[in-house]
């Protein structure tokens, strides 16, 4: 059970946290987003991710391939 919930609460971070702190970035005027930066935690995350990403490709690469 702590399993599943887990991976819910993965699943719904990554669909509803993360473009929604994309979203709010993306509401400044021209100027506003020349000069701001993302926050760290929707950097973190993104990395984080991105290297889950590329592991469960190599994962599924070897297992599909023997």
């Amino acid at each position: 059970m702590g399993r599943l919930f887990t991976l819910v609460s993965i699943i719904v971070f990554a669909l509803v946290i993360i473009p929604g702190q994309i979203l709010a970035a993306g509401g400044g005027g021209a100027e506003e987003a020349a000069h701001a930066e993302p926050s760290g935690l929707l950097l973190a995350a993104l990395t984080i991710m991105s290297i889950l990403t590329l592991v469960v490709m190599i994962f599924f690469s070897f297992r599909d391939n023997g």
